[in-house]
């Protein structure tokens, strides 16, 4: 009699919360939040941002259901546009629109409730749509659907918006499995009658900023739904049942075992030798099964150029290692632009990225990235905690990944530069060279634009990427140097050389005088004139190191009346080990002036209360491609 009570209760309980999601309503006259002060003066304000997901799966029920109700205030009349269409989705995967209806409220209170003649339904995806027609700068806009899909585990639920929002509410219930949230600082958690709820309010409106970690910085709400007792994703659970025993589905372990064989490995090679000659192989000569296609069973892994599943591609490597005694862990890491790795376990909706560390040569190997060798981690984790699982006494730990020096990557170039008789044109020979991450970025970009794109693509990467595009270039010739994949593990510069001319670019008169350019011989710079105030710290992908030379070749007849514009000198204070700086030196020898510019970040990250000071740093760079040499015509 107990348990029959008891399945009576659930049951009517899983009832109750369907049935509550589906005839959820809006109130027949809202009452929101007051505008604060400070947002009244924004194009729009977000009142009410509630969302809500009930999950049922067990016996005949299996779906989700969720609601969007939201609201806001149009302030211009220039913002109607952004916000008076609507979608009927969540996630892309809508099976179902269960409710739909949208009023506009007007400055007086009248309310209009738009007709369900208005709702249509689109032709491309099936998804039902409205546009709030007649809408006036002062009209509150209010919408909400309920809608009915099949289950998602996972979602990542994104609150703030360029425009303020007063209030933001995420709502969950379930009935047979677990759901589990992971919220920004700003939301607070309550419990109220058997629904989870987590509130926040007056969320700034966000700021785009260059070189701030993004994603990480929004407010936002990442969930996850499972079905089983067992917490699967616990890193303790996880990666001893996935990561622990590499297997193939394209091919079988006597294959791969013939694949060691043929590499031909002396036995009397290091650790570093052995993993070169692994990585190398597998890099150049595989490639991953693209979008749409489907991989092939493989016969020979030794027979040159073929495409395998990226799955196939991670186990190859961890095998291979296990053949040839190489202890190794595998290691889990989240790019830092993203978040932070969670200690307890595997979230699911975040991107997670996978390689193998090799502790006798404090290296990593990284089967996902095409275009990286084994050495340093994927810059996107550097200076970031990832978790360990070593196969060998299945034990698990902490890593931090390391940050390579500001001399691993390094662009370097030399400009020689002389003008015609007339002045009109400039001949510039320019050698470009690129080590470390760029070094190999670079070798991989070009690579591909090689194989799959025409010369003028070719010809367009090399201008933008070389000269920037603020000269009227034509390119005479270019060459490659050092193109190979196995230059990586020397670090050996990937080199361009090329021969242009420009054509009215870098010469003005002024008057007596003839002002040449130089400075935007160094590229398109990056600057930060318009961002005075910074929100975030300054996180760079990578330290580096530029270093530029520019020798230019003074026209007869002329001498250098000034070069004062190119000489600049910014540096950050602080630890001499982790600023940044800009430096150029001018001098003149013979017929000849020559500049040289030496450019240095060597943090990954820079706290914004010292941001101006890396801001000058940074502009300092953009100003010298304005600064121009003086020439003035012999006495």
């Amino acid at each position: 009699m107990k348990k029959i009570i008891l399945i009576a209760f659930l049951l009517a309980t899983f009832q109750s919360y369907s049935q509550e999601i589906k005839s959820y309503t809006w109130d027949e006259k809202p009452n929101f939040k007051e505008i604060p002060k400070e947002y009244q003066n924004q194009p729009a304000v977000v009142l009410l941002d509630k969302r809500w997901i009930h999950t049922r799966v067990g016996g005949y029920a299996y779906a989700t259901f969720g609601m969007n109700h939201f609201a806001i205030k149009i302030n211009k009349a220039e913002e109607i546009n952004k916000y008076n269409k609507i979608k009927a989705q969540d996630n892309g995967y809508v099976r179902d629109v269960r409710d739909f209806h949208a009023r506009v409220i007007k400055p007086s209170g009248e309310i209009k409730v738009l007709p369900q003649d208005k709702i249509i339904t689109t032709e491309e995806n099936n998804v039902k749509s409205i546009v709030f027609e007649g809408v006036e700068a002062g009209d509150i806009l209010e919408y909400y659907f309920i809608i009915k899909e099949n289950p998602m585990s996972y979602g990542v639920e994104v609150f703030q918006k360029e425009i303020p929002v007063l209030f933001a509410e995420f709502t969950h219930t379930q009935e047979g499995v677990k759901f589990e949230t992971f919220a920004s600082s700003e939301f607070k958690g309550s419990f109220v009658n058997n629904k989870s709820i987590l509130t926040a309010v007056n969320i700034p409106p966000y700021k785009e900023e260059p070189s701030a970690r993004n994603l990480k910085n929004l407010v936002k709400l990442i969930y996850m739904v499972s079905t089983s007792n067992m917490d699967i994703y616990k890193w303790s659970y996880f990666l001893p049942q996935y990561l622990s025993k590499p297997s193939f589905q394209y091919f079988k372990k006597n294959q791969a075992r013939e694949f060691i064989q043929n590499l031909n490995i002396p036995a009397t090679a290091s650790t570093d030798e052995k993993l070169i000659k692994i990585d190398e192989y597998i890099k150049s000569n595989f490639d991953f099964v693209g979008k749409g296609e489907t991989a092939q069973k493989v016969t020979n892994l030794n027979n040159g150029k073929q495409k395998l599943s990226a799955g196939d591609v991670f186990d190859l490597y961890g095998f291979t290692l296990k053949e040839l005694k190489i202890p190794y862990k595998i290691v889990v890491g989240m790019s830092r632009f993203d978040g932070d790795i969670n200690d307890d376990k595997f979230v699911v909706p975040l991107n997670h990225e996978f390689m193998y560390y090799i502790p006798e040569t404090q290296k990593f190997l990284s089967p996902y990235e095409k275009y990286l060798c084994y050495g340093y981690p994927m810059y996107e984790v550097q200076g970031s905690n990832g978790r360990t699982y070593n196969p060998a006494n299945k034990e698990h730990y902490v890593l931090t990944f390391p940050i390579a020096p500001a001399d691993f990557t390094v662009n370097e170039t030399q400009s020689t530069v002389s003008l015609s008789g007339d002045l009109d044109t400039a001949v510039i020979e320019k050698i470009y060279s690129n080590t470390g991450y760029e070094g190999q970025l670079y070798r991989n970009w070009i690579k591909y634009i090689k194989e799959n794109k025409e010369e003028k693509d070719l010809v367009d990467f090399i201008k933008k990427r070389i000269f920037g595009d603020e000269l009227d270039l034509k390119i005479a010739n270019y060459t490659f140097e050092n193109q190979d994949f196995k230059y990586n593990y020397t670090n050996t510069p990937y080199i361009v050389k090329v021969k242009a001319e420009a054509k009215e670019s870098l010469t003005e008169n002024a008057g007596n005088l003839v002002l040449v350019n130089l400075g935007k011989l160094i590229g398109k710079q990056s600057n930060l004139y318009q961002e005075a105030e910074r929100l975030w710290d300054v996180d760079l992908n990578y330290t580096k190191t530029y270093k530029h030379k520019i020798i230019f070749k003074i026209p007869d007849g002329y001498e250098v009346e000034s070069y004062k514009d190119l000489e600049i000198d910014k540096k950050m204070s602080g630890d001499e080990t982790k600023n940044c700086y800009f430096k150029s030196f001018v001098r003149v020898e013979g017929n000849q002036l020559i500049v040289e510019v030496f450019e240095i970040y060597q943090s990954i990250n820079y706290p914004k209360d010292s941001y101006q000071e890396y801001r000058n740093v940074l502009n300092a760079s953009a100003d010298f491609t304005k600064a121009s040499v003086v020439l003035k015509l012999k006495k």
